[in-house]
């Protein structure tokens, strides 16, 4: 149902979660989505809760390369490299809760909750009404070496001006990145 590349975008740095340390349970940095197909970097969407933005995707996975499902035909076809895939939580014990995640398989978008399991697990749930899918992500090794594309988006995204449209499915990987 809720298959996604979704960008769990939690905090910077110093995000962690109650009853645990940040530096033992910080989401920021990159996460491998469960099917391994896209990288998702999660960071502060400026006001201290977390944004996913896609990173890299990995077409031999089966990572799509454009957003050709989106409902907005005005944003069909874009990369999906700089998408904002989750935004909008809040924090509740521990967990973020509250938010949206938007699934380019289907170009819809879902009510979200995010939760670190470990250090390296996250648990990303999208839910339609009472019916939720939970997909665990692995968070990406340091050296994972991301694909060209992927640091072209993210000088592309320190280029981006403040004005630039906000919300679910659009491009606001620039306000993202200049909080960093």
């Amino acid at each position: 149902m809720v298959r996604c590349v979704v960008g769990c975008v939690l905090a910077s740095a110093g995000w962690g979660l109650a009853a645990a340390s940040a530096s033992e349970l910080s989401v920021a940095g990159h996460w491998l989505t469960d099917d391994r197909a896209s990288v998702v970097e999660i960071v502060d969407c400026g006001d201290g809760t977390p944004c996913g933005i896609v990173v890299a995707v990995h077409p031999d996975n089966g990572g799509m390369i454009a957003d050709h499902n989106n409902r907005d035909e005005t944003l069909r076809g874009r990369d999906m490299v700089g998408i904002t895939l989750l935004h909008g939580f809040e924090l509740h014990r521990n967990a973020w809760r509250r938010g949206t995640i938007y699934n380019p398989s289907d170009g819809r978008s879902y009510r979200a909750r995010l939760e670190l399991l470990t250090k390296d697990a996250l648990s990303v749930s999208g839910c339609l009404g009472p019916i939720c899918k939970k997909l665990v992500w692995e968070r990406a090794d340091a050296s994972i070496d991301l694909p060209l594309e992927a640091r072209d988006a993210e000088v592309a995204a320190l280029n981006v001006s403040e004005g630039a449209p906000h919300g679910i499915g659009s491009d606001t990987a620039g306000s993202a990145a200049q909080d960093r």
